[in-house]
């Protein structure tokens, strides 16, 4: 029996099918699906859109697509503020946001650049912004924090206007409007804490932005922020007070207090370090560093571990740069790096948003490893020093990394990339300064002379060679006076001290080596009062400049003194500090000058100091070898590497002494040999210095 339909007419198989397929058709029509979705997007006010396009748009600085995302963005916001008849808090988002890309923009410099020409005047627009954002605020009591946001954008526009004193009333008065929010209740009236801290951030950053830095203003600011931070019980807030004192302090080179803020620094981050031996393996050692899960204390060990490492090598302790270095190394294999790809990390506050910092990009801590690793060991002997190792890899992963693209924030400031690649550029600067400086100790001078050639070219072709002209020139002096070119060596010395600013490293350092070659080309009188003062005034400036520099100038007190003792006392405090950092091609100097005096009143004594120099000389220079080489070597001592031969050779004759006044004449017989050998090498070191730079007239 047939069903009927609703009009009455009987039901087919084939009605049926027609009916399911019409009524399928009206379940599965597109054009009703789009209709709808047509008219919710008619319902979505335009200001609204207008206002989110911005963060749509919003692309990395290294994009290529950013200069039209700005132009774009400025254009919405502008589109959307002349609409009228806006919301207050619609208003008053528009007006905010304005001022934030634009002071992007600014800050940037592109409004002064005639290559972007849509940013010219925008420093005025933003201050329209600012004013115009601030009277909207100023009508709701929930607008209160637009108000306070627009205010720390004021401040930033006046910094970036070198306006300094309205800059800092204007923190001054945003911070004395601050409502700390409390603990047990949550008010909308109080301000939020990521604000406060944003402010107090801004005010470290422009005191120390300007020059010369306003260290007293810099170091109250952090202490205001730790205090904050201590009302406001946000544990990880005050960590970054201590790192950033403790960066403050080495970049101001206040070295006297840097340890106290270090120790506190890591004591906050749970690390600490004994010393003293222990019976444990260096793999068990590793086993035991802390490490890291949390991005934020990631990071704040990381740049905590670098400091320390620089601090400790400045100082001249290696006992306690080499667990901290081997920790740093335990953490970047962790891969602890991955933490924060872009360099920007959200702290967690104990109310409120978090806290959205800007920490040093993880490819600059990476390749400053390499560059702190390669500065921290000392020791140039051997067949494969560290400090060389750790500067030709650094270089190697350099030209590897430096092709990838940098990973950034879509919100990261316009220059955020360019920023990355100037310290990048840098830090190759520093690994070939590191190179040629090692190379020079080893006698490598064909190579020292390479990566010099390098170095140049790479510091040229940046645009920043007045910047390294000083170290480059002290290079320069050092590669000549080792390759016994005393007149270019002293005036390359006299550049090198008057390029570089007066008590820096590089200044000080260049004077001291002028004065010891000036001692040891004979000039100088103890009775001149003039050379007196002289030699005063550079053992006076080595004094606070590091562990290095503090033996040197025991040594130049060693030199010029009139009495035996007080010369020892001088050589003795100059050999601990070189042993201390193992720097054994300072110590190699220091126990040749010892041995010295010890020739002709405790000939035992000096014979021992004599060995230990002559291995240290011989190793100064030492190649890697195969296992056959290894085994013909011991069979042949005419194999002996060369290293420092006028080191060399000056203790083979002091030997060659001691064994004729023993009446030992097979052994000095096969003194004579070696000397002979080494005599040959230093007379090779002139057809070498004509070869690379061409020889002094008078040298």
């Amino acid at each position: 029996m047939l069903a009927k339909r609703d009009d009455g007419a009987p039901e087919t198989p084939q009605s049926r099918v027609s009916t399911r397929s019409r009524k399928r058709m009206r379940s599965e029509s597109p054009s009703e699906g789009r209709a709808g979705k047509k008219r919710a997007l008619n319902s979505l006010p335009p200001s609204v859109l207008l206002l989110a396009l911005p963060n749509l748009l919003a692309v990395p600085p290294n994009h290529k697509s950013h200069i039209t995302s700005y132009v774009l963005s400025l254009a919405a916001l502008r589109k959307c503020l002349a609409l009228g008849s806006l919301p207050p808090d619609v208003e008053c988002r528009a007006w905010t946001a304005l001022a934030e890309i634009g002071m992007k923009i600014v800050g940037a410099g592109w409004s002064q650049n005639k290559h972007y020409p849509w940013a010219s005047g925008l420093e005025i627009e933003v201050e329209t912004a600012i004013g115009k954002g601030q009277i909207v605020a100023q009508q709701s009591a929930s607008l209160a924090v637009y108000k306070q946001v627009l205010n720390l954008i004021q401040s930033r526009l006046s910094h970036w206007q070198k306006n300094e004193k309205y800059s800092r009333t204007l923190l001054k008065r945003l911070v004395s409007s601050f409502i700390l929010p409390s603990p047990k209740r949550i008010e909308v009236a109080r301000t939020p804490p990521w604000l406060i801290y944003s402010t107090h951030l801004t005010s470290i950053s422009h005191a120390l932005s300007i020059i010369p830095p306003d260290l007293k203003m810099a170091f109250t600011a952090i202490q205001d922020l730790l205090s904050v931070s201590e009302k406001l019980n946000d544990p990880p807030v005050k960590l970054l007070t201590h790192v950033l004192r403790l960066r403050t302090l080495v970049d101001a080179g206040m070295w006297d207090d840097v340890g106290d803020s270090l120790a506190l620094a890591e004591s906050a981050l749970g690390m600490s370090y004994d010393i003293a031996p222990s019976s444990t393996s260096d793999k068990e050692k590793k086993e035991e560093f802390v490490s890291f899960e949390d991005p934020f204390e990631a990071a704040m060990a990381i740049h905590t571990l670098l400091i320390g490492v620089v601090y400790y090598t400045h100082l001249g302790t290696s006992k306690a740069a080499s667990p901290r270095l081997s920790h740093l190394h335990a953490l970047l294999d962790s891969d602890v790096l991955a933490l924060f790809p872009n360099g920007t990390i959200d702290i967690t506050l104990s109310y409120g948003p978090p806290l959205t910092i800007k920490c040093t990009h993880p490819r600059v801590l990476y390749h400053l490893a390499y560059l702190v690793s390669s500065t921290s060991k000392r020791d140039a002997v051997g067949r494969k020093p560290k400090r060389k190792v750790f500067a030709g890899e650094g270089l190697t992963v350099w030209e590897k990394e430096v092709k990838k693209e940098i990973a950034l924030n879509p919100w990261a400031e316009p220059r955020d990339a360019e920023e990355v690649d100037e310290r990048m550029v840098k830090i190759k600067a520093d690994l070939l300064s590191e190179l040629v400086a090692v190379c020079i100790m080893r006698s490598e001078f064909d190579d020292a002379t390479a990566h010099l050639a390098t170095l140049i070219a790479h510091t040229r072709t940046f645009g920043f060679f007045p910047t390294y002209a000083a170290r480059i020139t002290l290079h320069h002096a050092h590669l000549a006076h080792a390759l016994g070119d005393a007149t270019r060596a002293a005036q390359c010395y006299a550049v090198a001290a008057d390029l570089a600013q007066d008590g820096t490293f590089v200044n000080v350092s260049a004077r001291a080596s002028h004065l010891a070659l000036r001692i040891a080309c004979g000039e100088g009188d103890r009775a001149d009062l003039i050379w007196e003062e002289e030699v005063a005034a550079v053992v006076e400036a080595c004094k606070g400049m590091g562990g290095t520099l503090e033996a040197i100038g025991h040594v130049l007190q060693a030199c010029i003194s009139p009495e035996i003792l007080t010369a020892k006392t001088h050589l003795k405090a100059a050999l601990d500090r070189a042993s201390e950092a193992q720097d054994n091609h300072l110590r190699a100097l220091v126990l040749a000058l010892v041995s010295a005096l010890y020739l002709r009143t405790a000939e035992k004594h000096a014979r021992a100091m004599l060995e230990t120099c002559g291995q240290l000389a011989a190793g100064l220079g030492a190649t890697p070898k195969s296992s056959k080489e290894e085994r013909a070597s011991k069979s042949d001592k005419s194999t002996t590497p060369i290293g420092n031969a006028p080191l060399g050779l000056w203790v083979g004759q002091r030997f060659l002494e001691l064994h004729r006044r023993d009446g030992n004449e097979s052994k000095a017989q096969q003194q004579e040999i070696i000397n002979a050998r080494l005599a040959a090498a230093v007379d090779q070191l002139a057809e070498r210095r004509q070869a690379l730079m061409g020889a002094s007239p008078e040298s």
